[in-house]
């Protein structure tokens, strides 16, 4: 059944709020990065440490960056602590996918049941997390190679720019324009597609396609959502705008901000991407469209 986009939002947004475990997806997986960054550095840079503890002063302070390359090079170490990044930065994209399947299967089930739980999360994350990183590894190429392409008339002049003592900004600005128009454009063209691949249950191709197919086909709506998802995040860092004068303040209130956003923003709007996606595809059946009296007037 179709909802107009302020039914949804509404709809959405008791789901949420009758359903606050499903921040917890969003926690693990800042949680999970956190651990694997901080694992991967050490294990990356453990033979440096261990075995060139000259490359670090009394007081803490790195020697020049010659010494200090001198020192990775004379350690042997640097391909190894290459590949172990690698490895991290891929474990690392691994839970991100993984616990953002978890959380859309979450939002899938509370917004066809009205309940969910954690095991939602973990079928889910099991379920799809192998196919949402291969779909996010081909569309980070397919957004490099766009912005490269993107860039290539542009390199002559952005050369002589740099090396000019008095540079030309005109087509450096261009560029810019059109490479911030390509965000934005690139953003929207891909936003349904991890959603189409958990609801619909595709592999990383299928849901590539029917992401760019869904928003072809409900560009308004795409827009719509993701101008009051810009708008409910831009209002949480503008907040803390008037504290910006006082630096413990500041600190303070962009904790709390990060905290919001993990807590609050990313749930709800997960929640509310999924009811688009369903409910413009014929995924809730018409009677759970349907608000109740106590959305309708919230």
């Amino acid at each position: 059944m179709y909802e107009d986009i302020g039914t949804l939002i509404r709809t959405g947004y008791e789901t949420w709020r009758q359903n606050l475990n499903l921040a917890v997806p969003f926690v693990l997986m800042i949680v999970a990065m956190m651990i694997l960054g901080i694992f991967t550095v050490v294990v990356a840079f453990y033979p440096l440490i261990t075995g060139s503890p000259e490359a670090f002063s009394t007081a803490g302070e790195m020697g020049s960056p010659e010494e200090l390359a001198e020192l990775l090079k004379s350690a042997a170490n640097l391909g190894m602590a290459a590949a172990v990044l690698l490895v991290g930065v891929l474990l690392i994209y691994l839970a991100s996918s993984f616990f953002t399947a978890g959380a859309i299967g979450m939002a899938r089930k509370a917004t066809l049941k009205g309940k969910t739980t954690l095991k939602d999360m973990w079928a889910s994350g099991r379920r799809h997390y192998l196919s949402l990183f291969m779909a996010e590894v081909i569309m980070m190429a397919l957004i490099i190679a766009g912005a490269v392409a993107l860039s290539l008339p542009f390199i002559s002049e952005i050369s002589a720019a740099l090396a000019a003592s008095e540079p030309e900004f005109g087509s450096l600005v261009l560029w810019m324009i059109l490479l911030i128009a390509y965000a934005l454009l690139i953003s929207l063209l891909l936003a349904m597609v991890p959603y189409a691949l958990v609801v619909e249950d595709l592999g990383p191709i299928g849901a590539i396609k029917g992401g760019i197919g869904f928003f072809l086909s409900k560009k308004m709506d795409v827009f719509l959502i993701w101008l009051v998802v810009m708008a409910v995040s831009m209002a949480i860092q503008f907040a803390a705008v008037p504290f910006s004068g006082s630096e413990a303040a500041s600190a303070f209130f962009s904790t709390l901000s990060g905290v919001v956003g993990i807590l609050v923003i990313s749930p709800l709007t997960t929640v509310w991407w999924t009811r688009l996606y369903m409910t413009r595809t014929g995924k809730i059946p018409e009677a759970q469209a349907v608000p109740n009296e106590g959305v309708k007037y919230l």
